[in-house]
């Protein structure tokens, strides 16, 4: 079972920067084709400084930097962990280059079907120098051989 305690556990934050072909290679590999996500110079046209990463990009790279470093804190088996739900909230855009730091924090866990399902509510703050960009959310569910 997931302890109740680990509501309001924060990971330490990461900051990252994203270069300008990783934009352009995530956004061709999703098959997003706006000028702004692959072209410097119609993303500046548009009134970016740099390309505009792709919505998707953000929860990429938390995934990426993050592994499973709080499964494993939690004490659960990344391969008993499946992917519920998630969502983006934009304030502004990210763009490359850029240096994003990443704020995560558990914002719930809860238990269904007697205890069979468990579930981990994440949440993560996206800024830059101090400018509140994204909130990420996503919902992960384990499924417990037994009920709790």
């Amino acid at each position: 079972m997931i302890a109740p305690e680990f509501v309001g556990k924060q990971l330490d934050p990461v900051v990252l920067r994203v270069p300008r072909e990783r934009v352009v290679a995530f956004a061709r590999a999703i098959g997003e084709e706006a000028a702004i996500h692959v072209d410097l110079d119609a993303a500046r046209a548009a009134g970016f400084p740099d390309l505009v990463l792709p919505p998707t990009m953000l929860f990429g790279l938390e995934l990426e930097i993050r592994g499973e470093e709080l499964l494993v804190d939690m004490g659960l088996d990344p391969l008993r962990v499946l992917h519920a739900e998630q969502s983006f909230t934009y304030h502004r855009s990210a763009h490359a280059n850029e240096e994003l730091r990443f704020r995560t924090e558990v914002s719930d866990v809860y238990r269904r079907m007697n205890g069979r399902l468990e579930f981990i509510v994440q949440e993560t703050t996206v800024h830059r120098a101090g400018e509140h960009l994204v909130d990420l959310r996503q919902v992960l569910v384990i499924e417990r051989e037994e009920s709790a």
